[in-house]
């Protein structure tokens, strides 16, 4: 998703928007329990906390709805 449109989404699901690179923006959403939502334009993952995501070799979604 570009920086417009994860903007926009972040607005709407009050998240905030994160360039996870090469131009790829995510909208993060915080739960109360600390977990972290993660929505792009072809999925929406569930993470345990920030740290999961940011896992950089490979993050570890407790969940995941594919979009496409």
């Amino acid at each position: 998703m570009d920086e417009k449109k994860a903007s926009m989404l972040a607005k709407l699901l009050n998240g905030r928007v994160w360039n996870s690179g090469g131009d790829i923006y995510l909208v993060l959403i915080e739960r109360q329990d600390g977990k972290i939502v993660a929505v792009s334009d072809e999925v929406i993952c569930e993470y345990k906390d920030e740290e999961a995501l940011m896992t950089a070799s490979n993050p570890k979604a407790i969940k995941s709805i594919y979009l496409i």
